[in-house]
């Protein structure tokens, strides 16, 4: 197991929180992250990045990979807090990590209902060649 890397910093009230594709909160893909998650941070959670105040632009600045992602999936960080889930700025900006307590599929259900989409990338530029 490593350490945790998290930045000092809690999330702005106004925060969006976007979690890349539109398959990655099925219950398979949330149980891996949270696997993962759990082998080298010990703790149950899955990957979301926080748009950042330069919006779409300074986000793929930030993670090229943005746009080759056609569409993503987007949650308010205080309506993930407010449902239970605690919410870590984990590794560099702008990525964050909603902890889970349990990776069950009533968890996997509610942290689902938070999040909308999809959501067409602005930026995409297509597959990667």
């Amino acid at each position: 197991m490593k350490s945790i890397e998290v930045r000092d910093e809690q999330p702005p009230q106004r925060l969006v929180l976007l979690r890349l594709g539109v398959n990655t909160l099925s219950d398979g893909a949330l149980a891996r992250s949270c696997e993962q998650s759990f082998a080298s941070l010990g703790m149950h959670a899955f990957s979301v990045f926080g748009l950042p105040d330069g919006g779409y632009h300074e986000l793929a600045r930030l993670v090229p990979v943005f746009v080759y992602r056609p569409k993503f999936l987007e949650a308010i960080a205080r309506d993930v807090l407010a449902a239970g889930f605690a919410l870590l700025p984990t590794s560099a900006a702008p990525h964050w990590s909603i902890v889970l307590a349990q990776p069950k599929p009533e968890n996997f259900a509610v942290v689902r209902s938070l999040f909308r989409g999809p959501v067409n990338n602005p930026l995409w530029v297509g597959r990667r060649a």
